[in-house]
């Protein structure tokens, strides 16, 4: 299988923020310590992953990737340049908290035409309640003032939002919030984790309930679709409407099997996804062996058949072509669905309520 587009994390988990609900933090335990990529290793990856001329993403995230500091990123270009053919595709992106961009960044992400996302959870009083320093103060005023330089300088950035048990009651509050500070494009997560207590597993305090992540998005669909064409984006609806229209979805969990993309890791290795970034999941080093060898190979392949085991009920939805089971982590958790995802609920009341309408914007896009 060819795969073009890579996540990357180039500071590991490393963070200077503490954020409660971080999935990735947990990566600590597998990658202790001051997680840095070489240049060698850098420069090996992007060498492989141009090799064959074809178009390439990279995605940079982390941990927080500009823990690695602007020269690293300059080293990327630098490297992309070298290795890659004539008129060969390249694109970028960068996900960030926002607390170290600067106008030194936002000229850097400007000329060579990064795509940011920036985490953002809403107003102060959101956003500063789970995304905060490691001394417990918030990171709201950084994470401002990173939009306004990206403002200024017109980089081209979207916001990304964590669906928390707080975020997810003002889906009215949180879109006028954005689209007063001149945000137009939005991606919201739902924070789905499960906490162990004395053996005990259970979904996680801060995480929305699935009829709470349904409203939500019923919501802000109701104000995104009140004109046409609409004023704002959001990630999801986008994807929705790329499968009305005959396209593929931008968001992988509504794919009909995994493998879009791989991660790669600070010391070079590579595994199936951001949410399996685990010991039994790894499928090997590009240092020791070469990304070509690493897509071909059978614990890969294994992963990617793995999202097509679904229940005769899902599979016999009539949403089923607008979800396919959704990711594969979200299944078989506490207090949710045994084999469905644990955000059927949502998707259900959601598509429910909205997709006709959304097949009668597809049809006036056409």
């Amino acid at each position: 299988m060819r795969i073009n587009d890579y996540l990357i994390k180039p500071s590991g988990p490393n963070c200077n923020l503490a954020c409660d609900y971080c999935f990735y933090r947990d990566k600590s335990s597998l990658y202790p310590g001051r997680t840095r990529m070489p240049l060698s290793t850098l420069e090996e990856f992007i060498s492989q992953a141009l090799g064959d001329g074809g178009p390439v993403s990279f995605s940079w995230q982390g941990g927080e990737p500009t823990l690695m500091g602007l020269d690293f990123f300059k080293d990327v270009v630098s490297f992309q340049k070298k290795h890659g053919s004539r008129r060969q595709k390249v694109s970028n992106s960068l996900q960030t908290n926002g607390t170290l961009i600067d106008e030194q960044w936002a000229r850097f992400l400007y000329k060579y035409n990064f795509l940011v996302g920036l985490s953002l959870d809403g107003p102060r009083d959101l956003h500063d309640h789970y995304r905060k320093y490691p001394d417990g103060s918030g990171s709201y005023g950084e994470v401002i003032r990173a939009s306004e330089i990206l403002q200024r300088f017109d980089v081209p950035f979207n916001v990304l939002t964590v669906l928390n048990s707080r975020t997810v009651k003002q889906p009215t509050r949180m879109v006028n919030f954005f689209l007063q500070n001149g945000f137009t494009h939005f991606q919201f997560i739902p924070a789905i984790e499960v906490v162990t207590t004395e053996d005990v597993r259970e979904i996680a305090p801060f995480s929305p309930r699935p009829e709470e992540v349904g409203e939500f998005l019923d919501i802000v669909f109701q104000k995104c679709s009140e004109e046409f064409p609409p004023t704002f984006s959001v990630r999801y609806f986008d994807s929705l409407l790329r499968v009305l229209l005959g396209g593929e979805p931008g968001l992988c969990r509504m794919r009909s099997t995994c493998g879009s993309y791989l991660v790669i890791e600070y010391n070079g290795d590579v595994y199936p996804c951001d949410f399996f970034v685990e010991e039994e999941k790894r499928l090997g080093n590009l240092t020791e062996a070469p990304l070509k060898a690493l897509e071909e190979n059978e614990p890969l392949k294994d992963f990617v058949r793995n999202k097509s085991q679904l229940p005769a009920e899902c599979r016999e939805c009539e949403f089923l072509p607008y979800c396919y089971g959704g990711c594969p982590r979200n299944r078989g958790l506490p207090s949710g669905p045994k084999d469905k995802t644990y955000l059927c609920e949502s998707y259900k009341y959601f598509l429910s309520r909205n997709l006709e309408e959304l097949k009668k914007i597809a049809a006036r896009i056409k």
